[in-house]
């Protein structure tokens, strides 16, 4: 089962959809080594900007473009539009794709031929949670590249090629009760600890609602009191745990969906 929240890309560049909600295909590519090769002459705005939003805990909204031209300034016009609105949760800053100093930041995206002007969002801790391309954007489009925190830390898991272990327990679930048994037991098997991220959630936080409803979790129901989410990458369901999981149910995910 793919997941609304999780359609990505495989690369910007084979974007094909118009605007795609936390970008789970490839990580952005290695940083570049230190040293050698063609310095840029100035510093890139948009890694400045990357750092700023991440330390101010923000969202950065990187509005990419190639042509200053009247289709261009119009998009550009209406992103601002709506940016102007989510200055407490994020930035943005505009660059062209082209500028010298920007090369190694459009490398690292990989955004050497994707269509232009492009808006890449990225969270705090670094994920990309949106691509869309400028001339079909919305601001409901915009909006939704605000990532709640656990969307957050799932989106990361997944974009660094993790299985994801969402656990969606009430504050009534002890950390070390029957619930979580059987995830710190898989947690612990040295076969799977590297491969694998733990994401708790509380599914009653009003912060994390929109991420939950993405994930058909209603914390009004008594049986979504714990729920447990397997995901795997680039953007799969593999099996939902409603109560009590165990380590050998977990197994058995990760069997059914290695042999379908």
């Amino acid at each position: 089962m793919k997941l609304a929240l999780l359609r990505g890309l495989t690369g910007v560049v084979a974007a094909t959809a118009i605007c795609t909600l936390g970008y789970a295909g490839e990580q952005p590519a290695p940083e570049p080594r230190k040293g050698g090769g063609d310095a840029s002459p100035t510093a890139s705005k948009g890694e400045a900007a990357l750092k700023e939003a991440s330390g101010a805990g923000k969202h950065l909204y990187l509005f990419f473009y190639s042509e200053d031209n009247e289709a261009t300034r119009e998009v550009r016009k209406s992103f601002e539009a709506t940016l102007a609105k989510l200055t407490d949760v994020a930035q943005y800053v505009a660059l062209n794709k082209d500028a010298p100093e920007e090369k190694a930041l459009v490398a690292k995206y990989r955004l050497e031929a994707a269509p232009m002007p492009l808006i890449l969002v990225v969270a705090p801790n670094g994920v990309i949670t949106q691509a869309c391309i400028g001339r079909y954007l919305s601001e409901e489009d915009l909006r939704a590249g605000i990532a709640s925190p656990a969307q957050q830390k799932v989106l990361k898991a997944l974009q660094d090629k993790k299985l994801v272990l969402v656990c969606a327990y009430d504050k009534t679930v002890p950390a070390d009760g029957p619930a979580m048994k059987g995830i710190n037991e898989f947690r612990a098997d040295a076969r799977y600890a590297a491969l694998t991220e733990v994401v708790r959630v509380d599914p009653t936080d009003a912060a994390e609602a929109g991420f939950m409803g993405q994930l058909g979790i209603d914390p009004k129901d008594a049986s979504s009191r714990a729920v447990t989410l397997v995901l795997a990458p680039p953007r799969s369901l593999l099996k939902r745990f409603n109560g009590v999981v165990t380590k050998d149910g977990l197994l058995g995910a990760l069997t059914s969906a290695g042999s379908g």
